[in-house]
């Protein structure tokens, strides 16, 4: 028998532990059932026999990685384990326990509701077309069943099988590439013929019966052919089709016909095979930005469950001491059996072998965990004051589960660092991506690096260093000494970003403080004490003079002075360029004007937007009553020249501070971010101080977030107590782009959406069952929209709002009236008044690419491909880059020809899709990087132009493919059945906005489709013309191809909104 070291032992050991971890067996810590399971299962895996279990158990003990108590191991004491759970991932199917019964009809307990529909969506079982009662379900994602499926087309949801040659028949082309695709290239208006052969390798007569087009051409596609059908002997070749393709589009593109050949055999009976025929027309710029290397889906190699011994580094000195009291803050960790449970559910949601009773339950008990109880009779019942807190902490701790993951999209793998030439004692780390929070890394957060060679196998040493400065693509870290020492530049780390929890854990403590503090009436409102602070014909004396020829913004001033809504919040809905934040700057000014002692914190969830604030606040209110309170990670250079007088930058300790309570006290406004207004609700300010709180565009933020500068600050008004208090002002528009989650349990539980019936379908050892019927509250959006959508306060009565509580802005001072019309129709019931300075709004009215004068939108067609290239797996269209950069040029450089003079200054341009966004800067840069100030150009995501405008918007909308339907509508990705993204877009234009797409995949949405055919009807379609009539084929079977095979889920994921729009990590502290 080998003899083995203490060391060896000892790694033995911590490998039969990483066993019972993997296998789910962890949770065993009997001395007696650990040897059973060692000596049966572990010992001898490699034929090789190890150590016999005493002398293992002896090596733990003696390095000090486990202890023995009694009977008992209790294992790694003191030992860090990284732990990241996937809410993505799921196992791979067992296909050999796939079960393809057919079920009797009778053997359903609760058939489904007549007329209704069963389909697959990107792994999600959807029912549609139940009635308005039973509206929809998407639970328990599941394979689609085969008995739901027809049986010429249940074929087609196999991509392999669909393309596979079968039964020695082939189909060759010269052309061929993998995947059952034919591809070639083509030029605009050139004529190409291809010959594609039908082979019969087989010993039996084959019958070719004919070929059908399961997809609508999309350019002139002409077949030759021999009479069919037609006899294949066998073991001879027969050419089937020569097919002469002529291409006579405007534009380049990519363009696609699926073939399906049919064939018969008197052995094997009907069999069909499929091709995709596929002509792709590139321009030389879109060869440029083609894929650099071929699709690879990212898999994280740092992700693997490791034990570590962290050094710690040293943070920034004055992180360390603020003056202003500071409460306590608690963890809010989330409870560890959240992440079993999870993983449950993800295993349970693949299988289909009679355990599904047991997926159920689980599924169930997740949901009851968290004291979401089902109820059947009211909405309101699904969230209300007594179960708030548990609510939103569930939504908190899930998309904390799925931060993790998704923050480590930009760990990095063998890099080095080199010492701060101004501070030895700091490294730099160069990580690309930091000035655009991709990730957010600030002062006073950290990261982790562990030296890549020379350390050992199963405890890797990991060093914490702390953000001390940001500098463009530069980080610099404090870290130990014991680095420092060992450190010599360019050597190699492995790098592990993290987020900071810190507004996490303020949105936790705000959530639980509001019921403590019984904001009840505050955040579920139902009534006014209709007490007035403004006498009935006290007239306003109004700073901004403009607001008295607008009766709307006026009203809304006069409504928040007086504060009449209280305890009820007052809601300034401000659809696009309506002046909402004019307005609440107005609001401020007279409150602190008309009420005596009122002390003001107003509000935003970005600096930016906060900043605005102060600018317009300065104007006129005395500059010593102001306190811009930044947080001490923000970069001091973003600060505006204009207001940083009012800031609490400290020039002698060259940080910002933050003073003691009383001297705050003295201001009559503070003005923050949303987040760093936390730090006012842990100094415990004294009952009633601050009487109002302004939040502007609260639509962004999730309720929790606002919550933050609601809760432990403003306190409720009372008659009595509180009489000039306790007014609460929110400002946005909820038909725009709410906040982002990450989760998709969040999503698919409920959490990312509004209140919803549905029913929960399940499936009982296959038999679809009708389990529970349930009212969720889908609590991932802002308190705004919640009130608006939901609270009686805030509905309309006989089309109009109730002015006591809220006030819609009606009149546009942005946008061109046609560029309004569309939305002001589709989103705000055509109340929108065209207000706007018509030197700006119709400067663009007679340039001469306007396919109709006069109108200035152009919506052009474009047949592009998605593509995805390296390790990213958004999608990008090099296509409608290509005429893109065509109306850019004709913008930028033929200046002034029929039209106003264009600065890059004035241009904006949006796609929904993170890669997008890239190549349209790499292809700016290559075409335009001569032009004076291209750089003021923005190219950007939705999200990013939010609260946005200029005077030309380009749209670049990117899908050419039904293949992610699924998950673009699952995820609220993208343009399709989203339209508040396409809100979003469409407003942010002053006088003229270019559409690039697919009209194809575009008129699949019914939003997108009344907008076409808006275009069409006022003439302004350019590039490829669809009719919009789809052939009566199994487009719907056929879409759940996946054209570009996206390859099955393989460990950690991160989230489909991480992967496609790479949304900025912003928390603005």
């Amino acid at each position: 028998m080998p003899k083995f070291t203490l060391r060896e032992m000892r790694e033995i050991g911590e490998q039969f532990f990483q066993f019972l971890q993997d296998s789910g067996k962890q949770p065993l810590n009997s001395k007696i059932a650990l040897k059973a399971l060692y000596n049966q299962e572990f010992r001898n895996r490699d034929n090789i026999k190890g150590p016999n279990f005493s002398n293992v158990l002896y090596a733990l003990v003696k390095s000090k990685y486990a202890s023995i108590r009694g009977d008992y191991v209790h294992y790694f004491q003191g030992k860090k384990k990284l732990k990241l759970i996937d809410q993505y991932w799921k196992p791979k199917k067992d296909t050999g326990a796939e079960d393809h019964s057919t079920p009797d009809e009778n053997t359903f307990n609760n058939p489904l509701p007549p007329g209704a529909r069963v389909k697959r969506r990107s792994g999600i079982l959807c029912v549609n077309n139940i009635s308005q009662e039973d509206k929809q379900v998407k639970l328990l994602p599941l394979p689609l069943p085969s008995f739901l499926l027809t049986e010429d087309d249940a074929f087609l949801y196999s991509r392999s099988k669909f393309v596979s040659n079968k039964n020695d028949v082939k189909i060759i082309s010269e052309h061929d590439e993998p995947n059952g695709k034919i591809r070639f290239n083509i030029s605009p208006e050139q004529c190409v013929t291809i010959k594609i052969e039908v082979k019969n390798y087989g010993t039996n007569e084959i019958m070719l019966e004919n070929y059908r087009l399961m997809k609508r051409c999309e350019f002139t596609f002409v077949v030759f052919e021999q009479p069919l059908p037609v006899k294949l002997p066998p073991g001879n070749i027969w050419s089937v089709h020569e097919i002469l393709i002529t291409c006579r589009v405007p534009d380049y593109g990519f363009f696609v016909v699926t073939m399906q050949f049919n064939f018969t055999s008197e052995q094997t009976g009907k069999f069909h095979i499929g091709r995709f025929v596929e002509a792709v027309a590139n321009s030389k710029l879109a060869q440029q930005l083609g894929p650099s290397e071929p699709y690879q889906p990212y898999q994280a190699k740092l992700h693997k469950p490791q034990f570590r011994s962290i050094e710690d580094g040293f943070p920034p000195n004055n992180i360390l001491c603020p003056e202003l009291e500071q409460k306590p803050l608690d963890q809010y960790k989330y409870p560890s059996n959240l992440k079993d449970l999870i993983v449950c559910l993800n295993e349970g949601n693949t299988v289909n072998d009679g355990t599904s009773d047991k997926i159920a339950h689980l599924q169930l008990n997740l949901i009851e965990y968290y004291h979401i109880l089902p109820n059947r009779n009211s909405l309101e019942a699904c969230l209300q004051f007594d179960n708030y807190s548990e609510k939103f902490c569930l939504l908190l701790h899930l998309e904390e589960i799925q931060m993790e993951v998704d923050i480590h999209r930009y760990d990095m793998q063998n890099v080095s660092m080199f010492t701060d030439k101004y501070n030895k004692k700091l490294l730099v780390l160069k990580a690309s991506g930091v000035a655009e929070n991709r990730p957010s890394v600030l002062r006073g957060d950290h990261l982790f690096v562990s030296p890549v060679e020379g350390q050992p196998k199963y405890e890797v040493p990991f060093y914490k260093g702390y953000v001390h400065a940001v500098e463009l693509d530069q980080v610099k870290l404090g870290f130990s000494e014991k680095l420092l020492n060992k450190f010599v530049n360019n050597m190699k780390f492995d790098v592990e970003f993290t987020f900071n929890r810190l507004a996490l854990r303020l949105q936790h403590r705000a959530v639980i403080l509001a019921q403590k503090r019984q904001l009840s009436h505050l955040l579920f409102p139902c009534f006014s004490y209709k007490k007035s602070l403004l006498s009935i014909n006290q007239e306003l004396c109004l700073y901004n003079p403009n607001l008295n020829n607008n009766a709307e913004q006026k009203e809304a001033v006069r409504q928040v002075v007086a504060g009449t809504s209280r305890p009820a919040p007052y809601l300034i809905f401000g659809p696009p360029g309506t002046g909402k934040t004019v307005t609440m700057v107005e609001a401020i000014k007279q409150v602190l004007r008309c009420i005596e002692g009122a002390h003001v914190l107003a509000c935003a969830p970005s600096n930016s937007a906060s900043d605005l604030l102060c600018q317009h606040l300065m104007k006129h209110v005395n500059n010593r009553n102001i306190y811009r309170m930044n947080a001490s990670s923000r970069d001091y250079r973003t600060v505006p020249e204009d207001i940083k007088p009012v800031c609490n930058w400290d020039e002698a300790q060259n940080c910002h501070v933050f003073p003691r309570k009383e001297k705050l006290q003295s201001y009559k406004v503070i003005i923050t971010t949303l987040v760093t207004a936390g730090r006012l609700a842990s100094a415990d300010f004294p009952q009633g101080h601050f009487s109002h709180v302004f939040i502007d565009e609260s639509g962004h933020a999730v309720e929790p977030e606002s919550l933050i500068a609601i809760s432990g600050i403003l306190d409720m008004m009372d008659p009595k107590t509180n009489v000039n208090g306790g007014q609460l002002v929110l400002a946005g528009d909820p038909k725009q782009l709410g906040p982002i989650l990450r989760s998709p349990l969040a999503v698919q539980h409920g959490l990312g959406k509004s209140y919803f019936n549905v029913t929960i379908y399940i499936v009982q050892n296959s038999y679809l069952r009708v389990k529970k019927k349930c009212i969720f509250a889908f609590v991932g959006l802002s308190l705004l929209e919640r009130l608006m959508q939901y609270n009686p306060l805030y509905q309309k009565t006989n089309e109009k709002y109730n002015p006591q509580f809220v006030t819609m802005l009606l009149r546009n001072y942005r946008s061109h009236e046609d560029i309004l019309r569309f939305p002001n129709e589709k989103f705000y019931d055509e109340k929108l008044l065209e207000c706007g300075d018509h030197l700006i709004t119709h400067s663009y009215c007679d340039w001469n690419e306007l396919p109709k004068p006069k109108f200035p939108i152009i919506f052009h067609g474009v047949c592009g491909e998605d593509q995805q290239e390296g390790r990213s797996p958004s999608f990008f269209n090099t296509a409608e880059i290509n005429v893109l950069i065509y109306y850019l040029k004709k913008l930028l450089e033929n200046q002034g020809k029929k039209g106003t003079k264009s600065l890059p200054k004035e241009i904006g341009v949006i796609s929904p899709y993170r890669k997008q966004v890239e190549k349209i800067r790499q292809a700016i840069n290559m075409k335009l990087k001569d032009l004076m100030n291209i750089k003021d150009l923005k190219v950007g995501s939705v999200e990013e132009f939010q609260g946005q405008e200029r005077r030309v918007v380009l749209i670049s909308t990117v899908r050419s493919s039904s293949n992610y339907f699924g998950i673009d509508e699952e995820f609220n990705l993208g343009f399709l059945n989203n339209p508040k993204r396409l809100n979003v877009s469409l407003t942010r234009a002053k006088a003229l906005l270019i559409i690039v797409g697919n009209p194809i995949t575009l008129s699949k949405d019914p939003y997108w489709n009344e907008f076409l055919e808006y275009c069409k009807r006022n003439q302004a379609w350019k590039g490829y013309k669809h009719s919009g009539i789809e052939d009566e084929l199994p487009i719907a079977a056929l879409s759940a191809l996946n054209i570009n095979d996206q390859p099955a889920d393989k460990g950690l994921q991160d989230s489909y909104i991480q992967q496609q729009v790479e949304p900025q990590w912003r928390y603005e502290h």
